[in-house]
């Protein structure tokens, strides 16, 4: 079974992923089929990862279209995935004004805002997306903005809307790290610590090969004194890392949170210089990720 890392922290603002879309698009009536032409060139486009020929499809299909609300978001997407935030706003912006896509294009421009740091904005896109269409992962990004922002019980009530609807190791750990931090920033009763340890039970019951969550229990075990568990946790959390590492078939970048995931651990087991080791190795992939994404980007 392919081990299941999970990670939740502002780390992952620095790797510009090209988050996929679950958009769901109507069948759009009477447009021209040389605009449609290109928008399936611009797909082909993005498939290989030459984004600024789909940009440039996608604009060849605005200008024969100009009401082409998909044209729009889709180049949207494009743009954010290369840092173009300004015309990623843009393009959501003109998407709305078509009173088209409205939950899509709300979420993904509180993408944008979220990585701009505008969190206010951020939170108003995601919740204008939310009251149109009720998704879970669109929810799980405004809770972790008030996970992020300390708006705590905003986020547990998020949290607890998806577990209701739709239960996962994820969703489970989420609240169950809510709960944590709630314990941690406001000193509150052994009985939060409790319920985050509750969580993290589910999320492992759910997912045994959960690394970050044996992670954060091994965490509450060590609050709670129970340090034979704690280290039984935190030796669980490094051999599965360990194990993704050593399986890892994907683009190098990936590698980066895992390594750095794995250092944590190795310091919380006082294994100073291994978790030093990985802390090189996270640098390295991550000076070799930013001149790969500057290569596609406008940031020269």
């Amino acid at each position: 079974m392919r081990t299941l890392i999970y990670i939740m922290t502002p780390v992952l603002i620095l790797t510009f992923l090209f988050a996929s879309r679950f958009v769901s698009w109507d069948r759009l009536k009477n447009v021209d089929t040389e605009a449609v032409k290109h928008l399936n060139d611009a797909a082909r486009f993005i498939r290989k990862g030459e984004y600024y020929q789909a940009i440039t499809e996608l604009t060849h299909a605005i200008e024969i279209e100009p009401r082409y609300a998909q044209a729009y978001i889709q180049r949207g997407r494009v743009n954010y995935h290369l840092t173009r935030y300004k015309e990623a706003i843009d393009d959501y912006t003109k998407t709305l004004s078509f009173k088209r896509y409205i939950a899509d294009a709300h979420a993904s421009r509180g993408d944008v805002y979220h990585a701009l740091g505008d969190i206010p904005q951020a939170i108003t896109d995601y919740t204008a997306s939310i009251k149109k269409r009720k998704n879970a992962l669109v929810m799980s990004k405004r809770a972790q903005i008030f996970l992020e922002t300390g708006q705590l019980d905003e986020a547990l009530a998020d949290y607890n809307y998806i577990i209701k609807r739709r239960p996962s190791a994820i969703a489970y750990y989420n609240r169950g790290n809510a709960y944590y931090q709630k314990f941690l920033r406001l000193h509150e009763a052994e009985e939060t610590l409790k319920l985050a340890l509750s969580d993290f039970d589910k999320a492992i019951e759910l997912a045994p090969q959960f690394a970050i969550a044996h992670l954060s229990r091994g965490d509450v075990y060590n609050h709670l004194g129970q340090q034979k568990s704690r280290n039984v946790d935190y030796a669980k959390a490094i051999d599965l890392l360990t194990e993704a590492i050593d399986k890892w078939q994907k683009n190098a970048d990936g590698l980066l949170n895992i390594y750095l995931w794995r250092a944590v651990a190795y310091k919380k087991q006082d294994y100073v210089q291994a978790a030093e080791t990985d802390l090189k190795k996270v640098y390295s992939l991550y000076t070799q990720f930013f001149l790969n994404k500057l290569s596609v980007s406008d940031i020269l």
